[in-house]
């Protein structure tokens, strides 16, 4: 008995020695890639140029010496591009805090379709990344570094996931859900546009629009502050209107914009929209002062303007097809013919009218007498 525990133990020890090391790798021994940018190539069609982003890890974050370094590669494929650009590093590339994948404009209005796979299957990824569309390019806008950055690459997501600035033109999209709405039915996707307008300056005030793979248009700065009003939940932004040629200002509290599908009528059906807001008087030019009916007046005036903004902007939405605030998706939800109901949702939309309702209510002058 005892010999054969004697061999037993030995077989046991004798393995363990034959097994290989794992490939763990010691922080020194890491470079941490924040952002990947993909563009077009330039000089060869048939290739794409991809931009890494990497951070170099320094003693204190709070001490402002931000380093990074950027290693662009033109290859076919972007694990191709990763497996060459590691040739030009003496450190192992780490994804795991990778925070955001930037696709170029030119780029994006190809097919982003691949690369967004990629980083859906890739296993170090996080599927809560930031995707954007940059102007001019993904890797000019990979070059900025803002004065304000404090850690390597940070300046980009805390804007775009709004936990350093909370802004009415910025539409947070994480990657699982680009991902979602590039297979539903019923609701296209939608990513922020960062163009970088010098050294330190990076501006986000715009939202593409895309169909199930590449951008289609690009809203205007106003119309993506309305597109942000219908789609988000207190939104905290301003509006301004002139009135017998004086300005006035109001700073919204609340905001709320709830949407009904009505079918009574074949063939004439519509998109009926209530926008509700609460707002404080925040600028007027006009020195007199305020009445409660001229509260009332200011109210009908913006209740006016902005019906006919945020219409005009549905039905330029209407006519690119896209469907990006889900209309499709609420009439699926509803209905219960699951073979024939997106077939009949796509007859319906092109035709279907808006009837847009908006109350704002000023609770407040912005100061007290």
């Amino acid at each position: 008995m005892r010999s054969l525990k004697t061999w037993f133990t030995l077989l046991i020890c004798g393995s363990i020695m034959m097994l290989g090391g794992c490939e763990f790798r010691d922080i020194d021994l890491r470079l941490f890639v924040v952002a990947i940018g993909i563009d077009v190539s330039e000089t060869n069609p048939d290739m794409n140029r991809f931009s890494f982003k990497i951070a170099i890890p320094t003693g204190d974050p709070k001490s402002g010496d931000v380093k990074t370094v950027l290693i662009t590669q033109e290859s076919t494929s972007i694990a191709q591009a990763i497996r060459e650009a590691k040739s030009k590093v003496d450190k192992e590339l780490d994804f795991g805090h990778c925070k955001g994948v930037l696709y170029g404009e030119a780029y994006a209005r190809q097919d982003i379709g691949k690369i967004q796979d990629w980083t859906v299957r890739r296993r170090d990824m996080q599927l809560l990344m930031y995707p954007a569309v940059a102007i001019p390019t993904a890797e000019e806008v990979l070059k900025v570094q803002p004065a304000t950055e404090r850690i390597a690459g940070n300046a980009i997501f805390l804007a775009l996931s709004e936990d350093g600035t909370q802004s009415p033109f910025i539409a947070k999209t994480y990657s699982f859900d680009l991902s979602r709405r590039m297979t539903e039915f019923g609701e296209d996707p939608v990513m922020p546009v960062i163009e970088a307008t010098g050294k330190e300056i990076l501006n986000i005030d715009k939202v593409a629009l895309l169909d199930k793979s590449r951008v289609k248009t690009i809203l205007t700065r106003d119309e993506t502050r309305l597109y942000n009003l219908l789609d988000q939940r207190h939104l905290s932004t301003n509006f301004g209107i002139k009135i017998e040629g004086e300005l006035f200002e109001v700073n919204t509290d609340r905001t709320r914009a709830r949407y009904k599908i009505n079918e009574s009528q074949e063939g004439a059906e519509t998109i009926d929209y209530k926008v509700n807001i609460t707002a404080i008087l925040e600028e007027k030019e006009d020195k007199a002062p305020m009445t409660p009916a001229g509260l009332r007046k200011i109210e009908k005036e913006f209740n006016k303007d902005l019906k006919e903004s945020i219409t005009k902007l549905l039905e330029k939405i209407q006519k690119t097809g896209l469907d990006p605030l889900g209309f499709g998706l609420r009439y699926g939800g509803t209905h219960w013919n699951n073979d024939t109901e997106m077939e009949k949702w796509a007859e319906i939309y092109p035709r279907a009218k808006f009837n847009v309702h908006v109350r704002m209510t000023i609770k407040s002058t912005g100061y007290k007498r």
